[in-house]
């Protein structure tokens, strides 16, 4: 006679855990085609390429796998995805934001193959968007299913959000979470983007800077003309660069006035965080082929203006003639983009009032600057429950030590969830640290896409226990 000895409950959910983690490794090929699927599929905000197509292919997507769909359509802009999907064991309730919308792919010249081929080499998908953001949408997919196959519901309820201008600034975000607000209710939220530093450490960021993002414009005349005129008739372009020159100093401080009125300073806490972080100057170096940063910055002090400073920067500017050989032309019109990063309590409507008005004090009055986005910052405090499980659970998965970022650099609409819902928010996903995101050559390495998606599942797994 064999006798059955019952199981503990740790064995039970060992084995559990383990079997979803198996079976993330088994359906990997179905999702990486997704992924391509996805990739495959265009959707650039800036030119509205593609993104109603691409939002019924996400939706198609998430049913598939399990998850209740619609549909918000904005006033204008493309439609945003609303999915849920109901625990039949847990309470709590996990928020995902992602986007489906892409960068350009511009210089196309530059790819070493169609960018949206969504080809496999070398153990990576090359593709716009194989890491920002459909990699993260398909690995959360792979994690949601292996809970479905081995236990036929997820430990908690999941809400998504998926949109598709976060490329171009969210303009039309805000009219999602006015009329969805109420049914957002959650209890954490994971953000969009993360994954992996150049040692191939988890990254677990608690915050974005926020942005004002700005075209400038400057006519001078009613056409171009002969640039022999250029004696008498002044040239929007010397305009437009003096007026550029009055924005920041040669140390690289704003100059408009009251710009740093409502700066919210790291605490303590942050800076000791940021102080622990690990150093990736010599990475970041390699690979930019900079010999140096900015004013000298090195160590602590790179670190606290990297993740902490207001930046103005000018993205693009042109004026004139701009093609092969010479044209001697004297042009009438001169533009320039500026993005401007926000750091915690900076209105960038506030601000953009300072900067139109630092324009008519400086004699630029006739200079139209055209709004494009505004986004504060958001941060979520270091000692949230939900990111001291992400980084338990990046421990665990990855096998290295997590950094927490106090925020990153770049920027978002995570104020929505932070500020507005009140969900403490992290970012962590399967990017890793030379995806070339918005470059040419996009890529999103296959390993980091399993493992992020394992990531993701003992996320949810501990977060659903969390009391």
């Amino acid at each position: 006679m064999m006798i059955r000895v019952a199981k503990t409950p740790s064995e039970t959910i060992t084995e559990r855990k383990d079997e979803i983690l198996n079976q993330i490794d088994s359906s990997s090929n179905k999702f990486v085609e997704q992924l391509q699927a996805l990739c495959r599929q265009p959707s650039v905000s800036a030119q509205n390429q593609g993104l109603i197509e691409t939002a019924e292919l996400v939706s198609k997507f998430l049913k598939e796998t399990g998850f209740t769909v619609e549909q918000f359509s904005p006033s204008k802009g493309p439609p945003i995805v609303f999915a849920e999907l109901s625990s039949k064991t847990g309470r709590r309730t996990l928020v995902f934001y992602n986007h489906y919308d892409v960068q350009p792919v511009e210089p196309v010249e530059l790819w070493k193959n169609p960018p949206f081929s969504a080809i496999v080499e070398d153990g990576r998908v090359y593709a716009r968007g194989a890491s920002d953001n459909k990699g993260n949408i398909a690995s959360r997919l792979s994690a949601i299913n292996a809970f479905l196959k081995v236990t036929g519901t997820v430990p908690c309820n999941i809400k998504w959000v998926i949109e598709g201008e976060e490329e171009i600034g969210s303009p039309h975000f805000s009219e999602f979470i006015t009329r969805y607000k109420e049914r957002l209710t959650g209890d954490s939220a994971i953000w969009e983007f993360g994954g992996l530093d150049y040692e191939d450490r988890p990254l677990v960021t608690l915050g974005l800077k926020g942005m004002l993002y700005v075209e400038f414009r400057v006519q001078t005349a009613l056409k171009d003309s002969h640039s022999a005129r250029a004696a008498v008739v002044e040239n929007p372009a010397w305009r437009l660069v003096r007026m550029l020159d009055t924005i920041t100093d040669e140390d690289g401080r704003i100059m408009i006035e009251g710009w740093y009125d409502d700066v919210k300073p790291f605490t303590q806490e942050e800076l000791e965080v940021i102080r622990a972080m690990p150093l990736e100057e010599h990475s970041i170096r390699d690979e930019l082929g900079v010999k140096n940063f900015l004013y000298g910055l090195t160590g602590f002090e790179f670190k606290k203006a990297f993740y902490g400073n207001p930046t103005a920067n000018i993205a693009g500017i042109w004026s004139g003639y701009t093609g092969p050989g010479h044209k001697t032309v004297l042009p009438s019109v001169a533009q320039a983009k500026m993005d401007f990063r926000l750091v915690p309590n900076q209105d960038p409507v506030k601000l953009a009032g300072k900067l139109k008005q630092h324009l008519v004090r400086h004699g630029f009055a006739d200079v139209e600057v055209g709004l494009q986005a505004e986004n504060p910052a958001a941060r979520t405090p270091i000692d949230a429950p939900i990111a001291k499980i992400a980084a338990r659970a990046g421990r665990e998965v990855f096998r290295k030590e997590p950094v927490t970022l106090v925020t990153s650099a770049a920027s978002g609409p995570m104020h929505y969830f932070t500020n507005i819902l009140g969900l403490p928010t992290v970012a962590i996903g399967c990017n890793h640290a030379k995806s070339n995101t918005h470059a040419p050559n996009e890529n999103q390495r296959i390993d980091v896409f399993v493992q992020g998606s394992k990531w993701i599942a003992r996320v949810i797994e501990e977060f659903a226990k969390q009391a």
